[in-house]
């Protein structure tokens, strides 16, 4: 069975151990993340730090400097994170800013590429996973509805200037909303300035679709998930 592949940028790799233990603990398993480091003398050289980073968990792919740089085959820069489903297929492309996790933007559309069929039907989807987001899907709902429960019944306010309180109100969620804190589901929609991407352009934000899903650019992306280059 293929899991979901993150294909990820090396400044990030130490705090992507991080994120991987919360997810897992979360109960989102089976996702293989493999750091893709740069060609270059200086990347090389910091091979065996950058491995240090990681848990034996984070495979570290060091590209040799005569072969295809897998960064370019994926149409990528170095600072993204690639996101295929089970079936391979890439459904997230993220690049700077949402890239930094420091945000959101990468956990949450990890934990929307586990639960959602963002490129159609994928068999590989098992009986365990469809359970596991049934429960997520069902308490994100309920966490909804709770959030609504208390915007309909707030406590007593003064009476004096309802029209400003209301506009506070607006403006507040208006800024929450680049930021969601739950996977992209139909209460939760995607942030504002990430776009579905039918096709990308040099200088432009790359965002994955669901409309339009890329397969891998030749065998690379998925073979970095083997142990071929685990030095």
């Amino acid at each position: 069975m293929l899991d979901l592949l993150l294909v990820v940028p090396p400044q990030v790799a130490s705090r992507l151990e991080d994120l991987r233990v919360k997810l897992e603990k979360e109960g989102y398993s089976n996702i293989s993340y493999v750091v893709v480091n740069h060609q270059g003398i200086s990347s090389r050289l910091k091979y065996v730090h950058l491995k240090n980073k990681v848990s034996e968990h984070i495979p570290v792919y060091q590209q040799e400097e005569n072969q295809p740089d897998v960064w370019t085959l994926l149409n990528g820069n170095k600072d993204d994170f690639l996101i295929y489903d089970r079936c391979g297929r890439l459904v997230y492309h993220l690049g700077l800013p949402y890239s930094f996790l420091t945000f959101t933007y990468v956990e949450d559309s990890i934990k929307t590429v586990y639960c959602e069929d963002k490129c159609g039907n994928c068999s590989l989807k098992t009986l365990e996973d469809e359970d596991f987001c049934k429960n997520v899907s069902l308490a994100t709902k309920e966490k909804t509805a709770e959030a609504s429960q208390r915007h309909h019944h707030p406590h007593h306010h003064p009476h004096h200037h309802p029209h400003h309180g209301h506009q506070l109100h607006e403006n507040a969620h208006l800024s929450e909303s680049p930021k969601p804190d739950a996977p992209d589901t139909p209460e939760n929609p995607p942030p504002s300035g990430l776009h579905h991407h039918h096709h990308r352009h040099k200088g432009h934000q790359r965002q994955g679709h669901s409309d339009n899903c890329d397969t891998p650019v030749g065998s690379e992306s998925l073979q970095l998930s083997l142990p071929q280059k685990k030095l």
